[in-house]
């Protein structure tokens, strides 16, 4: 795929959130793939810090020109170019090809050096939104990033709510923590502490801070990767033979020449102002900061559905940042799923060809794009109906949650229960999953799900926020089965609980017999089994007794069939529906 880089200027200045404005400025652009006729296929992709517009594809007669994102984007790859219309922009400040610091101010003939404006976030989102509203592009189906790339996607959904249909936020944060403002803090200041800066208008002196540059981009470097995978690649390797040098001026250990060859090609390349003007940006956005800190206040603002992902070594931008962003967006009851990818190569894993993150986001925009060619309002419900027939314990179960719930099915599967609900009750809610291969499925039917493993509690999730919660064979998997059935009673009004039953007649004459039970509701061996416990109708029933549990219904299953009578004995299935006793 080749890529054409195009520039669009604009006349009228921009306000900036600063106060100050810019005008007679452009932007640097590229497109893939093809608008359709209702320009309802555009995904704008938001880059990171030393990216640019340049996402996908090569230039003609340049073969190792390859986009940054180029494993994403393009025919046939996760975010498919010839579903989709894809923009890259490059950032306001950049220095890839939009108005920069290298760049001569039109009201003085100089190049603006330390003189270019600060500019944030959301300064960028706007200058991008201009720029959509040249192309004539309204609506985007989704707007998509990484790092920072990702904020830029957070703040879309915050400042043109009405702009976008999905917001992809990968491997990002709501704002910067202490840490990362003090790594961009040190890198800054190799910057300015150099010779060779001169208060930011080096170019009038001819000269590059490269030192400066060099050192910052070592620092950041560090950061982007995981410890195991630094430890993989270099350990303790020397470059030079087996022995010692015994200097302190010497390349000597592997990781050292490629820290050093990193900023050397760094500082060939980038602008040391875009630097400062970058990480400054990246410090300053909190979108909760006009909202008395509240992350929750901020995002109520967001009309888009969204799709998380974080990866678990990533210590930069952390899974429990992208749970804030989780909570935050189920508090104000959006649209959300998240995935947790444990991958070992720390921040730069969102670029990088993890099998599964790649498929999860290939199967979002699936969904995106099965929606876009269907009409609006039959697209959601024939994608669920499609899935969702559920098996007979299932179905029964479902005619215990009542019309219009909102409903959290806890270990939710392939989420073919909820589905189920959602398009033949009218339900809404979400799923809780740990398994990658389930999380995908969800995905791929258009379930909100949420990767989370159970044994750490929901504390998502406020007191009192679902009409029903499900725990169906759930119970026995879990090592916290009694504070999970406690955290079932606080966050839903209502919750239904089912599992297999050790006292079914069977299972009874397996064990008279000397051997554990294998059934259709027990279809393991002892040695093989992922149930931590087995249970019976009256031990759950004992169980709700002792956490103040008020049991509504209560019956057995049978092969889809309700059981009333002695289901103790005669049903290989307990349901049991309850309520706390204060409610």
């Amino acid at each position: 795929m080749l890529a054409v880089p195009q520039f669009m200027s604009f006349a009228a200045p921009l306000a900036l959130q600063s106060g100050a404005s810019i005008h007679a400025y452009s932007l640097a652009y590229e497109t893939y793939g093809t608008l359709n006729a209702d320009k309802s296929n555009a995904v704008l992709v938001c880059h990171a810090l030393n990216a640019s517009h340049h996402v996908a594809g090569v230039y003609e007669g340049q073969p190792k020109s390859e986009g940054w994102w180029d494993n994403m984007i393009g025919p046939g790859k996760p975010l498919d170019t010839d579903k989709f219309f894809v923009i890259g922009i490059n950032n306001l400040g950049s220095c890839f090809g939009s108005t920069g610091p290298m760049h001569t101010h039109p009201d003085t003939g100089r190049i603006y050096g330390a003189d270019f404006p600060v500019v944030t976030v959301e300064d960028w989102v706007n200058a991008q939104a201009h720029l959509l509203d040249e192309l004539g592009i309204h609506t985007l189906a989704a707007v998509m990033g990484g790092s920072l790339g990702g904020m830029q996607a957070l703040s879309w959904t915050l400042q043109y709510p009405d702009r976008v249909r999905h917001a992809v936020v990968i491997a990002s944060a709501p704002n910067l923590t202490a840490e990362n403002i003090a790594f961009n803090e040190v890198a800054r200041r190799a910057i300015v502490t150099d010779p060779d800066f001169h208060g930011g208008h080096f170019y009038d002196h001819n000269v590059i801070p490269k030192r400066g540059l060099r050192i910052a981009r070592m620092i950041g470097h560090i950061t982007y990767l995981s410890d195991d995978v630094m430890n993989e690649k270099f350990g303790r390797q020397l470059r030079d033979g087996d022995a010692y040098k015994y200097s302190t001026q010497d390349v000597e250990f592997q990781i050292e020449s490629y820290l050093r060859y990193q900023g050397d090609k760094f500082s060939e390349t980038f602008d040391a102002n875009t630097y400062l003007l970058i990480t400054r940006a990246l410090d300053y956005f909190d979108p909760a900061r006009q909202h008395n800190a509240s992350l929750s206040a901020a995002l109520a603002k967001a009309k888009a559905k969204f799709l998380l992902v974080s990866f678990t070594t990533d210590w930069r931008f952390s899974p429990k940042r992208s749970r804030e962003i989780v909570k935050a967006l189920l508090d104000n009851r959006r649209d959300v799923s998240y995935a947790e990818i444990d991958a070992p190569h720390g921040h730069d894993a969102f670029l990088l060809d993890d099998a599964r993150y790649m498929a999860l986001v290939r199967s979002y925009f699936e969904s995106i794009d099965a929606a876009l060619n269907l009409p609006t309002t039959a697209a959601s419900a024939s994608a669920l109906k499609a899935y969702s027939s559920p098996a007979p314990t299932h179905q029964s179960i479902a005619n215990l949650v009542p019309s219009q719930s909102r409903v959290l099915d806890l270990g939710c599967g392939d989420g073919r229960l909820l589905a189920h609900l959602q398009a033949h009750r009218a339900c809404t809610g979400y799923g809780i999953e740990i398994s990658d291969t389930h999380v995908l499925a969800c995905v791929q039917a258009g379930v909100n799900v949420i990767q989370l493993n159970l044994e750490e509690g929901l504390s998502l999730f406020e007191d009192a926020s679902f009409d029903v919660v499900l725990q169906v064979d759930t119970l026995p998997h879990l090592r916290n089965a009694e504070t999970m059935l406690q955290e079932t009673a606080r966050v839903g009004r209502t919750g239904i609980v089912a599992f297999p039953n050790f006292a079914h007649w069977p299972n009874r004459l397996s064990v008279l017999m000397g051997r554990m039970p294998v059934t259709k509701r027990l279809p393991y061996q002892w040695y093989d089994t992922p149930n931590i416990r087995v249970g019976t109708f009256k031990d759950f029933e004992a169980l709700a007794q002792k956490n103040g549990l008020k049991l509504l219904d209560a019956f057995g299953l049978q092969d889809g069939a309700e059981v009333r009578w002695l289901p103790n004995a005669r049903a290989g299935t307990a349901v049991f529906r309850f309520t706390r006793v204060e409610i």
